[in-house]
């Protein structure tokens, strides 16, 4: 194994040769888990597409509590809009879905962890 220094090669001490290798055998680490926008949309049912639809329609005349709600749905639906890629792993993204979740937006319980956990398949993968 040869080792440039200086501009000019020289044969690796065994020291080097030893740290060279002991950092090839280091696990790699994991790619991003970043989903094309289209791809994490269809990871939602049709229904519960609209159910999150629905829940982002103001109503003037109702409760801050569901005013505010409808409020927390409409700028989710604006970040992903805005968004070129989805990362799942983002502390925002997550806390998005978990709150569809609790709003009883997702056909069930455990949907949301399924929704950003499921493993990303080559088709839904962004590739920047």
């Amino acid at each position: 194994m040869k080792v440039l220094e200086d501009g000019v090669y020289r044969n690796a001490t065994p020291e080097e040769i030893a740290e060279a290798e002991a950092r090839a055998n280091e696990p790699q680490p994991a790619p991003p888990r970043h989903m094309t926008v289209l791809a994490f949309r269809n990871r939602f049912t049709k229904t519960e597409k609209v159910r999150v639809e629905l829940a982002a329609i103001d109503d003037p005349a109702a409760g801050l509590e569901h005013r505010e709600r409808a409020a927390v749905v409409r700028v989710g639906q604006a970040d992903l809009a805005a968004a070129t890629y989805v990362d799942v792993d983002r502390a925002d993204t997550r806390a998005d879905v978990q709150a569809f979740e609790a709003m009883g937006l997702l056909d069930a319980h455990g949907r949301a962890l399924a929704i950003l956990d499921d493993e990303i398949q080559p088709h839904e993968r962004y590739y920047s």
